[in-house]
């Protein structure tokens, strides 16, 4: 197989990808909070098997409350060492610091996804930790949709999602 094949084909998924998370966008994007679409997008589903394995999860835990506490709890459970999260979210040293020694660090929005992709959460866990950080992915943010797409379908690349978030919004994993 020659380097080209192997770009073409990432190039082809790639492409695949942004139509798909684009497709997703118009399914579930809403313009008004106020709308009843909005409301019904709210809805929890009653019986979620994820929602009830991440609230285990927590308690197991002792109920970590803040990011730097949940995050490193996750790296330990998925056995994802501090080295393999900063070379796949390609956060500096600084990050790391401020996660090991400021109990009550606050990332960037766009941080706290990437170290959920790097554990590969699922979309619940990634969901309760970007909530405990201040952060939702909403309906009414085609970036926070289609970070949504990408757990939902388990696609934990940050470079394919920097390629559909740049292609669709013109924004960067780091800008959000």
């Amino acid at each position: 197989m020659s380097i080209f094949s192997g770009k073409k084909q990432i190039k082809k998924k790639r492409a695949l990808l942004t139509k798909e998370a684009e497709t997703f966008i118009q399914v579930h994007y809403v313009r008004d909070r106020q709308s009843q679409n909005y409301l019904y997008n709210a809805l929890k589903l009653k019986d979620d098997p994820d929602r009830d394995a991440c609230n285990e999860w927590y308690i197991i835990n002792g109920n970590p409350e803040t990011y730097p506490a949940i995050i490193l709890r996750y790296l330990d459970d998925k056995r994802t060492s501090i080295e393999t999260l900063t070379s796949k979210t390609g956060m500096d040293s600084n990050y790391i610091d401020n996660l090991k020694n400021d109990t009550n660090y606050v990332p960037a929005k766009g941080e706290a996804v990437a170290a959920c992709l790097a554990c590969k959460l699922n979309f619940e866990e990634a969901r309760v930790l970007l909530e405990k950080s201040g952060y939702q992915l909403t309906n009414s943010s085609k970036e926070d949709l289609i970070v949504r797409y990408f757990l939902l379908n388990k696609l934990y690349s940050t470079s394919d999602l920097n390629y559909v978030l740049e292609t669709i919004c013109n924004v960067k994993l780091k800008d959000l």
